[in-house]
């Protein structure tokens, strides 16, 4: 009790900005094969904390050097992840979660318009509060704008990256070709490999999964478990917009 009462307001913002950094960090090894490496860094210190108890001089001195150079190493392979953390800075990005903006909407529900249009198979991820950074590794590493032309070229049955799934996150395309979890269930009429993989990642996390069929040209979306197909692109719209306002406003 003696130290709650204390604590200052100079205290209490200092633990809520540690706080804050603890997490970001959590989330940042999730998201990236980060894991392998701590897991070597915490061998790393505990050889050090060995070798400094048993005062082994030489060892010391080599463990000494190996991680002046380790710090430099480290901002070297994880140059992709820490840019895309200080874009998020830059870009306001605060919460665990990003709606997804008008523009960028515009762009997708244009791609998929022309997709159906087409009968071009194609399934499109967008992620709402759960983290897809497993599923992303999965993939080709994209980070790109949203554009309905970069979508088309992707979803082209002649592009190596076709038969996977774009998966958009923080309003940019991610990455491309990523590997969903496949659904066992017995097909339904109509449904395909992508409509299974997009109904089975709905179960698995939050996320919404819009399918274009390449033998009906039928949009539809999955979401929450269910898939609701056969929509129109105005219907699919609405969807989208009422599943983002949800989120948004469990968040508050």
């Amino acid at each position: 009790m003696k130290i709650i009462s204390s604590l200052t307001l100079t205290d209490i913002c200092d633990i809520a900005i540690v706080s804050i950094l603890i997490y970001y960090l959590i989330v940042f090894i999730r998201e990236t094969k980060a894991v392998q490496l701590l897991k070597g860094i915490l061998v790393l210190f505990l050889i050090t904390f060995l070798a400094h108890s048993l005062r082994l001089a030489t060892l010391n001195w080599l463990l000494e050097k190996i991680f002046a150079i380790g710090i430099v190493a480290l901002v070297v392979i994880f140059q992709p992840e820490l840019r895309n953390v200080l874009r998020k800075l830059g870009t306001g990005r605060i919460l665990p979660f990003s709606p997804l903006h008008p523009p960028q909407a515009t762009e997708i529900l244009e791609a998929v318009r022309a997709l159906a249009e087409h009968r071009i198979g194609s399934i499109i991820i967008l992620e709402r509060a759960t983290r897809l950074g497993t599923y992303i590794e999965t993939g080709c590493s994209l980070d790109s704008i949203i554009d309905r032309r970069i979508l088309l070229t992707i979803f082209n049955p002649a592009s190596p990256l076709h038969d996977g799934a774009v998966i958009i996150q923080d309003n940019r395309l991610a990455a491309a070709g990523c590997i969903l979890p496949l659904d066992s269930r017995p097909k339904q009429e109509f449904w395909g490999t992508r409509h299974l993989s997009a109904l089975k990642l709905s179960e698995e996390t939050d996320a919404l999964a819009i399918v274009t069929s390449e033998e009906t040209g039928r949009i539809s979306l999955a979401a929450d478990g269910r898939i609701y197909e056969n929509l129109s692109l105005s219907e699919l719209r609405l969807k989208i917009e009422q599943a983002f306002n949800r989120q948004r406003q469990s968040n508050e």
